[in-house]
């Protein structure tokens, strides 16, 4: 009889227990745990949904190189063309879009410093800064890579550097800078977000309800 009772339970939290890994651009983690707060109450609250964040290249390779994910969601969308091109990804979308900024800490009062931008070679935000400053070259400074967006904003908040590019979505956290330029967007790519569901994924009919969910919604 417990026996049968214990495999009634096993059974029943297997059918309840649904989960689906997200990997997610670093500048996204609000706004990603923002829906998926909204989601677990309006539309399913059995569905637990985690978070892999970082930079965009390095998301990317870790699905390359066997990763398991259910949905990407990369800020360049070079990237999520390659990933599908290469068969990683049932398809791509782009759902949101952003602008490049120039944020100082409030304690530098030169216009020279240290530059905090992320590494060109895995972060989109990087491959951006590095367009604009192709493009408009900034005063003296002395140039730093950061990890992702979200350690650039960090090293200039933190002091440790005097500037920093980084999204203006990610200047909604500033305590101990500010924003001193917003860059036209002729002077770098678009920057765009894309998603798609990986074809590692074991929940694809959750991986698309989360996904349809996220359509059209935007940055508040």
């Amino acid at each position: 009889m417990y026996k049968i009772i214990f495999l009634f339970i096993i059974l029943t939290q297997s059918i309840f227990s649904k989960e689906i890994l997200i990997s997610g651009a670093a500048s996204l983690k609000e706004y990603l745990e923002k829906n998926i707060e909204e989601y677990n109450k309006k539309i399913d609250p059995n569905l637990t949904i985690s978070l892999n964040l970082g930079g965009s290249g390095t998301l990317k390779r870790q699905l390359e190189q066997g990763g398991e994910v259910d949905i990407i969601f990369l800020a360049n969308r070079d990237y999520m063309i390659d990933l599908k091109n290469n068969n990683y990804l049932f398809d791509e979308e782009v759902i949101l879009e952003n602008s490049l900024v120039l944020i100082k800490n409030n304690k530098t009062s030169s216009n020279e410093g240290i530059l905090a931008i992320g590494d060109p070679k895995y972060v989109p935000a990087g491959q951006y800064a590095s367009e604009v400053l192709n493009n408009l070259p900034l005063k003296q400074y002395s140039l730093v890579y950061g990890k992702d967006v979200r350690s650039v904003l960090s090293y200039v908040e933190l002091g440790e550097a005097d500037f920093g590019i980084v999204y203006l979505t990610d200047t909604k956290l500033l305590k101990n800078s500010e924003v001193i330029e917003v860059f036209p967007k002729i002077l770098h790519k678009p920057i765009e977000y894309s998603i798609g569901i990986s074809k590692t994924t074991k929940n694809k009919e959750d991986s698309e309800r989360f996904l349809n969910f996220l359509r059209g919604k935007n940055w508040e």
